[in-house]
């Protein structure tokens, strides 16, 4: 079963804006951990992608090529560096380009030197970077989205300009170009801070979040100005989302613009979720 079907859909989040929801992991070193030892799955206590004890499915899963994308991410969040050819086997056999920049984005967290998966994530990103892709919402004078009014006309003309038919799910073309963006962010890698910063400049307010979550991942300090600029371009509610970046910066500039820019109850709720022990994909 391919993964791209499933991992290219967006949820709505709140009421502002759709964002890519995907697990996201930390990176891990090195091979040769053909003999690790995961503990037995725990169905009672966790569920299916939270429980360790699944890695070794997850792995055999990714393995026989019936997988999704979430088996990809727990590979990479439980650093399972014995998954890697594993993962490269399926990046060649892949002919979906956001399936293989999910694996890409994998492998790079895992350590994997080899830098063709580097190079064909920043490629795969670089048009949703540098695109000028319009936002697909338009916005009302309190900076919430119409929701209910389909695509922003700026989406509707950058559609037909690039002969991009939004007659199937606007959200699932959203996720087409704004997912290598996230898998790249994903990284926290330092080769993509300026590319991250670039595309802190895009009308798309989703591809700005996600920009803004790379590099709070690769915690890039000196990008806290721009990221508060970007919040000060947006309208509110978009707003309030790419601060939620700011929460992982322990800078005082930081706090005091998450506190501005994000509804105090949910300021409240990611702080308590970093505290947790939350990264910012999580």
């Amino acid at each position: 079963m391919p993964i791209g079907r499933n991992s290219k859909s967006i949820a709505v989040l709140s009421k502002a804006a759709c964002l890519l929801m995907w697990l996201v992991p930390l990176a891990g070193t090195a091979y040769g951990q053909e003999d690790r030892a995961y503990p037995k799955p725990r169905p009672d206590k966790y569920a299916y992608a939270a429980d360790p004890g699944n890695v070794p499915d997850a792995i055999a899963k990714v393995k026989s090529g019936d997988f999704l994308g979430v088996h990809v991410e727990m590979i990479a969040a439980a650093r399972a560096v014995e998954a890697i050819p594993v993962l490269k086997d399926q990046f060649l056999r892949s002919q979906d380009s956001l399936d293989k920049a999910h694996i890409a984005s994998a492998l790079v967290r895992l350590g994997e030197k080899d830098d063709k998966y580097w190079e064909y994530l920043v490629t795969v990103a670089t048009p949703g970077i540098d695109g000028e892709v319009p936002d697909l919402f338009s916005y009302d004078a309190q900076g919430k989205p119409a929701l209910g009014a389909g695509p922003s006309p700026e989406m509707a003309a950058w559609a037909k300009s690039h002969n991009v038919s939004l007659e199937r799910d606007p959200i699932e073309v959203m996720g087409s170009i704004v997912g290598p963006v996230k898998y790249l962010a994903m990284t926290g890698d330092p080769r993509a801070i300026p590319l991250l910063r670039r595309a802190l400049l895009s009308p798309n307010y989703m591809i700005e979040n996600q920009a803004a979550l790379g590099l709070a991942e690769a915690q890039d300090v000196d990008s806290i100005p721009l990221i508060v600029m970007a919040c000060k371009r947006a309208p509110a509610e978009a707003a309030g989302l790419i601060a939620v970046s700011l929460i992982y910066f322990d800078a005082a500039e930081a706090q005091s613009a998450a506190a501005r820019y994000i509804a105090k109850d949910m300021a409240k709720m990611y702080r308590e979720a970093r505290a947790a022990g939350k990264t910012p994909f999580q």
